[in-house]
């Protein structure tokens, strides 16, 4: 039980993680170019197939708060399952532990074609030169994502109970 409870707790965290990151800049958040923040806890799915689900739910309850709510909640969130799940199941194909983790950013940056669509077709803005935009700032935010939790879960200072990989 304990085991289970703390899980729950993780996957928690990492979700208000996401929406606190979310909300705090909240005005980068959405639109033709963007830098959200909490994209950087993306990373952390690559560690427990959990986070997936953790992270997408963080990513929903922030899509709410768009002015293109109504698809903000499908479309945005499903490009996150996508990043998060995508970027799980590759990693497993990858022994080298900063490889494993530099998945995120690439994964990140080509699905932003998904978000690049959406505002091309309800907001009209121009659909290359916004793929453009969201893949750079997707990469920077997933990338540093990666460092910083990459650099957390290899902390001899918490243990290994507390860790994402666990």
């Amino acid at each position: 039980m304990k085991e289970k409870t703390l899980e729950l707790t993780k996957m928690g965290l990492v979700a208000a993680l996401y929406v606190a990151l979310g909300l705090l800049f909240l005005p980068l958040s959405f639109g033709p170019l963007q830098f959200r923040f909490a994209e950087m806890t993306n990373a952390i799915a690559v560690f427990n197939k959990r986070y997936v689900w953790s992270v997408t739910i963080g990513c929903f309850i922030v899509n709410m708060f768009s002015s293109l709510a109504a698809v903000d909640l499908i479309v945005g969130t499903a490009n996150t399952l996508v990043i998060t799940g995508g970027s799980y199941l590759i990693s497993r194909l990858i022994k080298n532990y900063w490889a494993r983790l530099a998945v995120v950013p690439v994964v990140g940056a080509l699905s932003m074609f998904m978000i690049a669509l959406e505002l091309k077709y309800i907001a009209g803005a121009p659909f290359w030169i916004t793929y453009a935009g969201l893949m750079l700032t997707e990469f920077v935010m997933c990338a540093a994502g990666a460092i910083i939790f990459g650099l957390i879960e290899r902390s001899k200072s918490i243990p290994t109970k507390y860790k994402f990989s666990n």
